[in-house]
């Protein structure tokens, strides 16, 4: 195969198809651009707030990822506890109080994964904290506090990440620059389908 490029930017009808390829064959493409996964020596400390959000199991990728430690969860509704206790993706992770997981030494991260009526205050009390955090969607019933998070998190400089899935896939990546590139033509018409 050709050398692809250092840089996603720089590619060519000639690197799509090899990449095309790579994907047709099973080969992750990052893997074709040649990162490679942390040895583990500097893992990101994370927690997760809640697992009342739909897609709070996601917690299972960063435990499965060598990128990650995941040093805790908090859950303040004993039900909610009990019944994500008896899944795998919870197993041996200690329950700790939303402080004690906020002052846990060499944290960096926090997943907020609450029932969205709880998202904001969670996701402010984390930024205040100096947390960076990953905030699933939609981001809370409040466009104005979500905005005043966003501010003081800017002012702190820390991240903010909203839920969206697949915004990093490889093929959205792909296709976005395709459509950047004018590689597909004039785009009139789109039919996709998403389903479970």
């Amino acid at each position: 195969m050709n050398q692809l490029p250092s840089s996603p930017r720089k590619l060519g009808r000639r690197h799509v198809l090899a990449l095309g390829g790579a994907a047709l064959a099973g080969v992750a493409i990052p893997r074709v651009y040649g990162f490679a996964p942390n040895d583990g020596a500097r893992r990101i400390k994370i927690g997760q707030i809640g697992v009342g959000h739909a897609h709070a199991s996601k917690l299972a990728a960063y435990r499965r990822s060598p990128d990650y430690e995941v040093v805790g969860i908090v859950e303040p509704d004993e039900k909610l506890r009990d019944t994500a206790g008896k899944q795998p993706v919870y197993a041996d992770l200690p329950w700790l109080t939303r402080d004690a997981l906020l002052n846990t030494p060499g944290l960096q991260a926090v997943l907020v994964e609450t029932h969205v009526r709880d998202s904001l205050a969670n996701a402010e009390v984390c930024i205040a904290a100096g947390k960076h955090i990953h905030l699933d969607k939609p981001a809370g019933e409040s466009l104005t506090h979500y905005r005043q998070i966003l501010e003081q998190a800017k002012a702190k400089n820390l991240l903010t990440q909203m839920g969206y899935m697949f915004r990093y896939n490889p093929a959205l990546v792909l296709l976005r620059e395709f459509l950047q590139q004018g590689w597909l033509g004039e785009v009139f018409e789109v039919h996709t389908v998403m389903s479970k």
